[in-house]
């Protein structure tokens, strides 16, 4: 179960209004992602760096608190540094099959592109992997499916550092059963929270070198 704090980013900072439209599925909000696999050395990789693109809507109800006043970028970064922190940041990182530890996160940072927010920030895995001896793959969702992440189709994986151009990632989209699409399309904004909606519309991103 996912606990208070989610509750509270959920309420605080990630959800949508449109209007007076109603909103009758999940999801509500749409995050673009593009990657950036950091190595330490030739096919280690150290860390994570996400960008994420919020849409037009999204961004405009983020940057604005209850009064319709405007929050301010880094105001908005801290707040969702701090929220996201508990659950991964959103990414769920495997090597060898084996759920990986995230350590801390650097160079988180917001901007206003086109109207829509970007949000930088990088996060150090607890421990490096070799792929050269380990597989690895990567997914990025909010548990609750309230928004739908997915990787932009230019350039959304790439590789820094040593080495970086002899590896290689491989986007597997989602293959969710009828039984999920029932229950994403049944579900409206207050709903109860189901940690595992999202997990099964994530894509899954496979990495070697």
């Amino acid at each position: 179960m996912l606990q208070k704090g989610y509750i509270c980013l959920r309420i605080a900072t990630w959800m949508i209004v449109i209007g007076s439209q109603a909103a009758s599925a999940h999801p509500h909000a749409w995050i673009d992602v593009r990657t950036t696999l950091i190595l330490s050395n030739a096919s280690t990789v150290r860390a994570i760096r996400e960008e994420w693109s919020f849409d037009r809507d999204y961004t405009n109800y983020v940057l604005h608190d209850s009064k319709g006043r405007v929050t301010s970028l880094p105001e908005f970064t801290r707040s969702a540094m701090q929220h996201l922190a508990p659950y991964g940041y959103f990414i769920e990182l495997r090597g060898g099959g084996t759920r990986l530890s995230l350590g801390q996160v650097t160079g988180a940072e917001s901007s206003i592109s086109n109207g829509s927010l970007l949000m930088h920030f990088t996060v150090a895995l607890a421990r490096p992997v070799n792929l050269s001896t380990s597989s690895m793959t990567f997914s990025v969702y909010d548990p609750t499916y309230y928004i739908a992440f997915a990787h932009v189709k230019d350039h959304p994986v790439s590789f820094e550092g040593a080495d970086a151009a002899a590896c290689s990632a491989r986007i597997q989209s989602a293959t969710p059963s009828p039984q999920a699409l029932s229950q994403a399309q049944a579900m409206d904004r207050n709903a109860p929270i189901n940690a595992s909606l999202g997990r099964m519309f994530a894509e899954t991103v496979s990495v070697r070198c």
